[in-house]
């Protein structure tokens, strides 16, 4: 894909005419409301916002409650598109049994550190997460039709944009509900639903509860990189390589740091204890515009040769660049089979 030439400007035009369709779709699922707008006598439009989120019954219903174009939300509250939603694990106090989350009782904002240890917020105990159970959900899997059991983990902050403007907040009754309403939903496209791969990396979150490749998304972010994988690879648009260079980032591997960039730890298919789930929307709009800058004009040539044919090296190779095998210390095929899945 790197050395395969492109008519870069054709493929950015496609690509991006495939997002927008994607973004009718599922732009309704990075929707919130903006807080910081409410005055005291609108505290009540979380909740009745949720109530209306309540009654819908299929995505249809929600698309047009929160469409642009919907009447009941260009005449209400200022409207908010999420970039990123933070998730917490939960666990429980050894000492009082009450449920501890991880965000609220480690992270020091004032001192900018995430505390290995702290105090439980119900008794006072002291704590690490060694010293405590996780919290589990059990429920049930349509895509493989199992019940699982896995980690619980919380929204915590969202971050958001109204115009070019970022806020942060809590997550209300409304984004609450809103979550939970995705949840509901069926995603109308294939996905992938395979199990880890048996290794040491690759199944190294089967005591959290992700077994499954899908088990590593968000339903909002699962939904988007189907839709978008589905439709380019409908219409033979090479974009699905622009999809998996999304798959990692959008995924439960991306950490939360605090006082630091989000990022993947490299090397490891590690989830931690804080995620920061991004827009998956936003995150392959970047992606197809950097495209502009990588894809090749008709100038690559791709030989399996012995360098000695080149006829005169010192005219014609700019640098050498080698690849070692590290097969040894890394798993490149567990930690390949997150992206590989998708294809």
């Amino acid at each position: 894909n790197y050395n395969t030439p492109v008519d870069v400007q054709a493929f950015e035009r496609e690509a991006k005419r495939i997002l927008k369709e994607v973004e009718e779709e599922c732009g309704w699922m990075y929707r919130t409301l903006h807080t910081a707008s409410f005055r005291t006598e609108q505290r009540g439009l979380s909740d009745e916002w949720a109530e209306k989120l309540k009654a819908c019954k299929t995505a249809d219903e929600i698309r047009n409650l929160l469409s642009p174009q919907s009447s009941a939300l260009s005449t209400g509250p200022t409207w908010g598109r999420i970039n990123y939603t933070v998730w917490s694990d939960v666990f429980v106090c050894p000492e009082c049994a009450g449920e501890v989350v991880f965000w609220e009782a480690a992270l020091d904002k004032e001192a900018g550190k995430v505390h290995s240890e702290f105090a439980c917020p119900h008794c006072g105990a002291q704590l690490t997460k060694r010293t405590m159970d996780r919290t589990w959900v059990s429920k049930y899997d349509k895509a493989i039709g199992q019940t699982i059991r896995q980690a619980k983990q919380v929204p915590v902050l969202i971050n958001y944009s109204v115009g070019k403007k970022r806020f942060e907040k809590a997550p209300d009754a409304f984004d609450l509900a809103l979550i939970e309403k995705i949840e509901e939903q069926d995603i109308p496209y294939w996905f992938p639903t395979d199990r880890m791969p048996e290794g040491e990396g690759s199944r190294r979150n089967d005591d959290i509860g992700l077994t499954h490749v899908h088990h590593f998304y968000t339903k909002r972010n699962l939904w988007v990189l189907n839709a978008f994988s589905r439709k380019s690879h409908n219409e033979q648009i090479r974009a699905l390589w622009v999809a998996t260079a999304c798959t990692e980032g959008s995924s439960a591997l991306n950490r939360e740091r605090p006082f630091g960039l989000s990022s993947k730890l490299s090397g490891t298919l590690y989830v931690s204890s804080m995620i920061r789930e991004i827009n998956a929307l936003a995150f392959l709009k970047r992606k197809i515009e950097k495209y502009e800058t990588r894809g090749l004009g008709p100038y690559a040539i791709i030989a399996a040769r012995s360098s000695t044919l080149i006829e005169d090296p010192a005219s014609c190779v700019d640098y050498i660049f080698t690849d070692p095998p590290f097969g040894g210390n890394l798993m490149y095929s567990e930690l390949n089979f997150l992206w590989e899945a998708w294809l």
